[in-house]
């Protein structure tokens, strides 16, 4: 009987370090699942985010995120010949919804006093496409640019481009684009039109692109502002351009 109660002891007491051992094993088998669950996460974590969006004519692209920040050379390059573009092509004649809605074909445009000169409509709607301190000071300069003979159809301009360069980019967020173009001024008296060289750096700056809230209400004069800032860019300053400099 002594015999029996020693080797139950004796039994009892051999299992204790196997059950440490195996719990020991079941511990390091649990974290090792842990680590690899938190590495397959962070890899996860790490690739782009797929997204699809859908157009309104029902085709889907892959889109992918970028840094707010950022906009392609082509887009800036774009922006910036659209705008200046529109700034300084003037004419007598304006789309007739561009003034009032549903009006037919095109109307005589009035202008929009500016100080003691006047600019053509177009020039006024490119103008939310330049940055607000800088705006009012740059607006008087086109309307001394402007002729008065804009407005009653006997001068009209274009602005033509020879070059424009690659953005180069200042800092995040912001790019100098240098261009050398010619202002071409018709008028009775330059009826071959008069080259006044319009070579300069433009400086240009990533905002929160636009939107319109309210497109079926939005009047004419709204949407061609919100259709100015959708691209998310904007002119903070327009330098003369050192021509010198340009050809070292």
């Amino acid at each position: 009987m002594q015999i029996l109660k020693h080797k139950q002891r004796f039994d009892s007491s051999a299992i204790l370090p196997l059950f440490a051992l195996s719990t020991l094993g079941l511990q390091i088998l649990l974290l090792l699942i842990s680590l690899g669950s938190a590495i397959s996460v962070w890899s996860i974590a790490r690739k782009p985010v797929p997204a699809m969006v859908q157009l309104l004519d029902g085709h889907s692209v892959a889109m992918e995120p970028v840094d707010p920040h950022q906009r392609t050379p082509s887009i800036i390059r774009q922006f910036t010949k659209d705008s200046l573009g529109l700034m300084f092509t003037w004419s007598s004649k304006i789309q007739g919804s561009n003034v009032k809605p549903n009006a037919p074909g095109t109307v005589r445009d009035p202008g929009i006093s500016i100080g003691t000169g006047r600019i053509t409509t177009s020039s006024w709607q490119a103008s939310f496409a330049l940055r607000e301190d800088f705006r009012n000071a740059f607006l008087e300069q086109v309307a001394k640019l402007t002729p008065s003979d804009v407005f009653n159809g006997d001068a009209q301009s274009v602005l033509s481009f020879e070059s424009i360069s690659e953005p180069r980019l200042i800092k995040p967020g912001e790019w100098q684009i240098d261009l050398v173009a010619n202002l071409l001024i018709f008028d009775s008296t330059h009826p071959q039109g008069n080259a006044v060289p319009f070579n300069k750096s433009v400086f240009v700056t990533a905002i929160e692109p636009t939107t319109d809230p309210l497109p079926e209400h939005s009047s004419p004069i709204q949407k061609a502002v919100y259709h100015v800032q959708t691209s998310g860019l904007q002119i903070r300053e327009i330098r003369d351009l050192d021509i010198e400099q340009l050809n070292r």
